[in-house]
């Protein structure tokens, strides 16, 4: 259960021009009673990852998942329940303390991490090493990164006194620099697996370069600011800065100890992991953390794609980012660039 009535999500009661020409979102939107501040609205909202994801690894069925641009000819209705897909404007609905707890979390996270994660197999007594595979040790690298940064950014917006003379309301927001030290900032593997990830998302983004502005409607004067901010001062810094850094992350290294014709099952293992992954995110109670875990999923996943794909061409139409996965990159880049500042704030506060 969630504590505060933050736990809902704002949902656009009016859909953007642009979502009216997606089949994936209802054309008449049920009105519900809002607030100035958007309301709550009662665990009603299913997050779902976009049907027409362009060539995604992750939406569609474990037993049929393609890397390379072929189709998937399985209905993917155990992924997108079309009936309940609404359009979600981020902005208004920040990823931070809701109060979610309880054996629902607990059995998320504990399915996360024991059914999710690569297991190291069994040794005997006298050997201590670990027995996973480089790509399995990355893989649980990045599920823990995950999992950090989430931990940050509760502990950075964390509500410190509740409202009296409200129900389920906060009423002073603030930073909780225990939380943070007893979650991740005095785990020093939790933050280099942070970095890990942040790595993984900057090398990705360098990668798909133009495409992943091509989802954007140029047309519409709605993104027209922001679409300028992107490509003429964001993408620009941030292949400065990936330029004037050693490589970070070599996607080379995942399957260098491999033979050659077992790295497509290794991919498809990762891509399966994904997958299960996506609909673990489905079981949360809390429709925020549900929200926020389902785009991180897909931003980090869009960036494996991305690396792991030694064709990649953003310049080919069968490398194009779908809107979701473009909107779940960057923001999941931002997610983590912002936990990264957080481990500084939050350690001065200590």
């Amino acid at each position: 259960m969630c504590v505060l009535r933050d736990c809902g999500v704002c949902e656009c009661e009016t859909p953007p021009d642009w979502a009216s020409e997606a089949e994936w979102i209802p054309k008449e939107v049920v009105e519900i009673e809002t607030t100035d501040d958007c309301g709550h609205v009662d665990d009603k909202i299913i997050t779902s990852v976009d049907n027409h994801v362009s060539e995604s690894w992750l939406t569609t069925p474990s037993d049929t998942l393609f890397f390379d641009g072929e189709s998937s000819t399985t209905d993917n209705s155990e992924v997108v329940d079309e009936d309940r897909a609404v359009v979600v404007d981020l902005r208004i609905n920040p990823e931070r303390y809701t109060g979610y707890a309880g054996q629902s979390a607990d059995k998320v996270w504990r399915a996360v991490h024991e059914d999710n994660c690569f297991q190291q197999n069994d040794y005997d007594n006298t050997d201590t090493y670990c027995t996973l595979e480089t790509e399995q040790r990355v893989y649980n690298k990045i599920i823990s990164g995950m999992h950090s940064s989430i931990s940050l950014h509760i502990a950075h917006s964390y509500c410190l006194e509740m409202d009296t003379d409200h129900i389920a309301q906060c009423k002073t927001w603030g930073p909780n620099s225990t939380l943070a030290y007893d979650r991740v900032l005095s785990h020093k593997d939790r933050l280099e697996n942070l970095h890990v990830v942040f790595a993984v998302l900057l090398r990705a983004v360098q990668k798909a370069g133009s495409a992943i502005t091509s989802a954007v409607p140029t047309d519409d004067p709605f993104f027209s600011e922001s679409l300028s901010e992107w490509t003429n001062n964001l993408q620009p810094e941030i292949t400065k800065m990936v330029e004037s850094c050693p490589l970070m992350f070599d996607e080379s290294s995942l399957f260098s100890d491999v033979i050659s014709g077992d790295i497509e099952a290794k991919r498809l293992e990762l891509k399966r992991r994904f997958k299960h992954l996506l609909d673990i995110m489905q079981c949360v109670g809390c429709d925020r953390c549900k929200l926020w875990g389902t785009v991180q999923t897909l931003g980090i996943g869009t960036a494996l794609r991305i690396i792991l794909d030694e064709e990649w061409d953003n310049t080919q139409p069968a490398n194009k980012l779908s809107r979701q996965e473009s909107v779940a990159l960057v923001n999941t880049l931002e997610r983590f660039s912002s936990a990264l500042v957080y481990t500084h704030d939050l350690a001065a506060k200590e």
